[in-house]
């Protein structure tokens, strides 16, 4: 029962304290409060204060002058190897000289992957050949099982 009358107490103070507008009208700064349309009168500030910080946006960008230029794209080139390695986790051989001497200088270039590269490094096991290449100053890696085809690509 005293929290009750203590509610009410709160209330009643709340009461005398707000000053007797309608509900929405307590929200409204002053220079809107006597309007008949106090929320079309916030739509037509908002629109002006917009308008006033784009205004204000676009005379700073004016005063400090161009925007500095946007970053130059990465230069491409050419397929590059850098390293290739066939094999399993288990073994593995150096394909480096062999994948190179076919793919460098080449815009792309696609094989088959097999044994022909450096023999077989993990009879029995599924291996696959892993490249790292450079495109001009863009590193890529591509990578593909035994029996299936690899693509170096540069051209994008």
């Amino acid at each position: 029962m005293t929290r009750h009358r203590t509610l009410l107490a709160a209330a009643a103070i709340a009461a005398l304290l707000l000053p007797a507008l309608p509900l929405h009208a307590q929200d409204d700064p002053p220079e809107y409060r006597d309007r008949a349309e106090p929320r079309e009168a916030y739509r037509r500030g908002y629109e002006r204060g917009f308008e006033r910080g784009y205004e204000k946006g676009v005379a700073e960008g004016q005063r400090r002058g161009s925007a500095p230029p946007p970053p130059a794209a990465p230069r491409t080139g050419p397929i590059h190897v850098i390293r290739a390695t066939y094999g399993s986790d288990s073994r593995s051989c150096e394909a480096t000289r062999w994948v190179a001497s076919r793919a460098n200088g080449r815009r792309s270039h696609s094989f088959e992957v097999t044994n022909a590269m450096c023999g077989d490094p993990a009879r029995g096991d599924r291996k696959s050949l892993e490249v790292a290449y450079r495109c001009g100053e863009i590193g890529k890696t591509a990578s593909a099982f035994e029996h299936r085809t690899i693509y170096l690509d540069c051209s994008s």
